[in-house]
C-alpha cells in the first residue's frame, strides 16, 4: 500500500474510532451532556434551604379582599400554644367596622365552617383600618384543612372560594431550617443599591441564612440585585400589594402622610414575616434595610446569641439601641463603587447622641414565644415580661440613614469604625456582585479596604472598651 493511501486509511480509521467513542458515550450517558442548556435536568430541592439554594415556589403572599367587609386578608397560620384547634388569619381590617366572621375551611375536599373572632393589635397610630387577627376554630369534623377563607356572615354565598393555603401545620420547637432570619418589610420605590449589597453581605459575615424582603416597588437596579441573591438563596422576595387595596401612608403619623393603614402596611408584613418563619428559623430580626446589629466583643451573631443567652437567663428576645450614622463629608465611596447608586456605609462612621425612649431599638426574637408585634418590640407578651435590653457594648444597631439630629454640630458626634471591621471582609464581595449584576465594568481590580489610623482610630478603640 503506497504512502498515501495509508494515510488516508489511518485517518478513516482514526475517524471511525471516534465516532463509536461518542455513540458509547451517548448511550450510556443520553445527549444531554452534548446540548445541556437545552435539556436541563431539574435537580430534587433539598429539605434543607441554605445558601446556593433558592426559595421555593409557592411560598407568597396573596392577599384577599373579604366578602361583605372592609377587610384584607393577608395569610393564615395554625396555631398551636393556645390550648385548642384554631387558624390564626392575619388581616388588616377597618376599626370603626363591627362584622361578624365566618371562617370556611377546606377539609378533605369538603367546606367546613366555624364563627371566628377578630383581635385589631393597638398599635395602629391612629389609622382609620390596623393590623388584625382573625381566630378561627378548626371544626372537630375537619382533620386536616388545607385551605381558609373568612367572609361576613351576612354573606349569603354558600361556597366561597378559599383562597389562603394553611400553613405551620406541624409546629417544630428543636430542629430548624435556620438559625437566624432577618425580616425587611416594605421595600418601596427602592433604590438604595450599594447599601443594600453591603448590608446582605454584613449580614451573612454574621451568620444571617435567610433575609425576608416585602417588596411593592423599587428601581431596574435593586431588582437586579434581590434577582442575584434569590438565586443564591440568601433573599425571598414577597410581592407585597397591599397599596392595591388601600392607600398606603408614607409615615407613621395620619397627620404626616395621610391614608388608610401606616407605613406602607409595615406592621403586617413583619406579622406574616414572624409567623412564616417561626418554625423554620431559630430567631428571627425584625429590623429595617438601613440597619445592622453588630456584635462588639466577638464577630457573628452565632458567637453572640449563646452569650446573651447566659447573660441574660431564660428570656428569648433581645432589644438593641439604635444609633443613626450620619454622612461623613470627608469620606468618599471606594473608588469602584462611584457611580452605583446608593449610600456607602463605610464613609458614615459619626454617630448622633444616643436618647433612650420609644422606638429607639429594634428586636431579635424566638418566635415561638411571640404571639403579636409591632415595629419595635412586642405587643404579646409585652416588652419587659420577655425582653431583654442589651448592653450596646456587647451588642447595638448601627442606622445609617439622613440625619434625625440634623442641628447636631460635629464636636457632638461619636467616632465608631466597627463597620470597618466587616467592610474589610466584604469589599472584594460587593465589587463582585455588583459586576455579575452588571453595575461595574469587569476588567478593574477590586479596591482593597484600609482602615484609619491616627486619633480617629485610637478615640474608636477606646468607644468600643
Amino acid at each position: 500500500m503506497s504512502a498515501p493511501r495509508l494515510k488516508k486509511f489511518r485517518w478513516k480509521m482514526y475517524v471511525t474510532i471516534l465516532i463509536v467513542i461518542l455513540l458509547l458515550w451517548t448511550y450510556t450517558y443520553g445527549p444531554d451532556w452534548i446540548f445541556p442548556s437545552l435539556n436541563p435536568v431539574p435537580l430534587p430541592e433539598p429539605l434543607h434551604r441554605g445558601p446556593g439554594q433558592p426559595a421555593p415556589p409557592g411560598h407568597q403572599v396573596s392577599l384577599v379582599a373579604g366578602k361583605g367587609m372592609k377587610t384584607i386578608l393577608v395569610s393564615a397560620y395554625q396555631e398551636h400554644r393556645r390550648g385548642k384547634r384554631e387558624v390564626r388569619v392575619i388581616a388588616v381590617a377597618l376599626r370603626s367596622e363591627t362584622v361578624e366572621y365566618h371562617c370556611v375551611f377546606s377539609c378533605e375536599g369538603q367546606l367546613r365552617k366555624s364563627e371566628g373572632s377578630r383581635y385589631v393589635h393597638s398599635d395602629h397610630f391612629d389609622f382609620a383600618y390596623g393590623t388584625a387577627d382573625i381566630m378561627c376554630p378548626i371544626p372537630s369534623d375537619c382533620e386536616s384543612p388545607s385551605h381558609i377563607t373568612v367572609t361576613s356572615k351576612a354573606d349569603p354565598e354558600e361556597k366561597p372560594e378559599v383562597d389562603l393555603e394553611v400553613k405551620n401545620k406541624k409546629p417544630e420547637n428543636d430542629s430548624f431550617h435556620y438559625n437566624f432570619t432577618v425580616c425587611f418589610s416594605t421595600m418601596y420605590e427602592y433604590k438604595n443599591v450599594l447599601q443594600l449589597v453591603q448590608n446582605l453581605e454584613t449580614l451573612q459575615l454574621l451568620g444571617v441564612n435567610r433575609v425576608v424582603i416585602y417588596k411593592t416597588s423599587s428601581s431596574p437596579e435593586t431588582q437586579r440585585i434581590l434577582d442575584y441573591y434569590t438565586r443564591k438563596g440568601l433573599v425571598e422576595v414577597i410581592p407585597w400589594t397591599l397599596s392595591k387595596f388601600l392607600k398606603v401612608s408614607r409615615s407613621w403619623r395620619p397627620e404626616r402622610s395621610p391614608g388608610d393603614t401606616h407605613y406602607f402596611g409595615q406592621i403586617p408584613a413583619l406579622h406574616d414575616c414572624l409567623y412564616r418563619y417561626m418554625y423554620q428559623s431559630r430567631y428571627v430580626a425584625l429590623h429595617d434595610n438601613d440597619e445592622l446589629i453588630l456584635p462588639q466583643k466577638v464577630f457573628s451573631w452565632s458567637e453572640l446569641f449563646p452569650l446573651l443567652e447566659k447573660k441574660y437567663g431564660p428570656k428569648q428576645c433581645f432589644m438593641f439601641e439604635n444609633n443613626v450614622f450620619e454622612n461623613d463629608k470627608f469620606n468618599k465611596k471606594v473608588s469602584d463603587w462611584q457611580n452605583v447608586p446608593g449610600v456607602d456605609i463605610l464613609t458614615r462612621l459619626y454617630h448622633e447622641p444616643v436618647h433612650s425612649g420609644y422606638g429607639n431599638f429594634k428586636i431579635v426574637v424566638n418566635p415561638r414565644v411571640v404571639f403579636t408585634l409591632t415595629v419595635h418590640g412586642l405587643l404579646d407578651p409585652g416588652i419587659s415580661e420577655a425582653c431583654s435590653f442589651v448592653d450596646r457594648n456587647i451588642a447595638r444597631m448601627y442606622h445609617t440613614r439622613l440625619p434625625k439630629q440634623p442641628g447636631v454640630t460635629r464636636d457632638k458626634l461619636t467616632y465608631d469604625d466597627r463597620l470597618l471591621s466587616y467592610g474589610a471582609r466584604f469589599t472584594p464581595t460587593v465589587t463582585t456582585v455588583l459586576r455579575e449584576c452588571g453595575l461595574l465594568q469587569k476588567d478593574r481590580t477590586p479596591t482593597t479596604l484600609t482602615r484609619p489610623t491616627g486619633s480617629d482610630r485610637v478615640q474608636a478603640e477606646k468607644i468600643r472598651k
